[in-house]
Parts: structure tokens; sequence; C-alpha cells
């Protein structure tokens, strides 16, 4: 099953309708709000990464070495035996951080430079989207977490405004969701 960024949005979306009515209910919600949180971020990285690999599939010349090694998330590799010697080349796979991502996209191939992305309430939620989704898939003891609806709601919005701040840079075009 292919999924994209609409579909994790739709589940996010679905399983935080299903929190919600178990609160109604009296009920203990928070295993619905990991999941809701998960998938919302999931739509961003749907949408970015399937951003970044149609970019990829560019031609070669459109982008130098260390661009394309950026949007396959390979290493670059230097070639010290064989018929490519003396030649840089793409390597083993190197991941990248999804802010980095997003970066690059509006930096390299959007309509205005990164500067002053940082500073907004947006990028505000974000970082704070990013901290409770790594603490979810990264446990660890000493770091617990605590959702309420009301985060969750705020982490579902933050995925569409991420989502739709690469698009109106990048292709000048809002998303509908």
């Amino acid at each position: 099953m292919m999924l994209n960024f609409r579909d994790y949005l739709g589940y996010a979306e679905r399983y935080l309708m299903l929190a919600e009515d178990e609160i109604e209910r009296s009920s203990e919600a928070s295993w619905l709000l990991i999941p809701a949180t998960i998938l919302a971020w999931s739509a961003i990285e749907s949408f970015v990464n399937n951003m970044l690999d149609d970019f990829s599939t560019l031609p070669e010349g459109m982008f130098e070495l260390h661009e394309r090694a950026f949007l396959l998330e390979k290493k670059i590799k230097f070639e010290d035996r064989g018929g490519r010697l003396g030649e840089f080349t793409l390597g083993e796979t190197e991941y990248r951080r999804l802010e980095d991502k997003i970066f690059f996209l509006i930096a390299k191939i959007g309509s205005r430079r990164t500067h002053n992305l940082r500073g907004g309430a947006l990028w505000q939620n974000f970082r704070e989207f990013k901290d409770t989704r790594d603490a979810l898939v990264h446990p660890r003891r000493e770091k617990g977490v605590c959702l309420s609806i009301e985060q969750v709601e705020r982490f579902v919005e933050t995925s569409k405004g991420i989502i739709q701040l690469v698009s109106e840079h990048v292709w000048s075009k809002k998303v509908h969701f």
C-alpha cells in the first residue's frame, strides 16, 4: 500500500477524533494520541521525502554532486581504485534531519531564503513537535511523554503548516487539506 502525506494526516485526525470520544466517556485516551502524533509527523516526512525524490530524478547536471548527495541521502565518496579512480561518487546512505531537508528545499529550489524561518510560531511548534515525536519513537526511562488532546491538535496543525510552508516556497502553490 502506497500512502501519501494526506493519508498520514487523515489517519492522525481519525486517531485524534477517537481520542476525543474516549475522553468524553471518561476513558484513558493517551494510547490514541501516540499514533496520532507519529502519523502527523510522518505526513511531513512523506511530503518532504517525496519532494526530494522528485527533484533527484531530474537530470544529473541540474545539481552539483553534493546537492545530489543530499537529495539522495548519500555520502560523497572519493574513489581510490577501480575504473572511477580519482573521481567523487555517491556512496553509502547518510540520513538527514527533516528540518535540514526543509531548509535545503526552500533555500535551493524555493522562492525565498531560509534565514527567518526559525523565528516564528510555526517553527517553535515544529521544535516542540519534533522533541515529542523523538521522545515517543526513541523512548528513555528518564524522559516520559504526557500528551493532551490540545497538544496533538496543535501537532496536526503544525504538520499542515509545515507542508504548506514548503509547498508555497518551493512550488508557489497552496495545499488543500
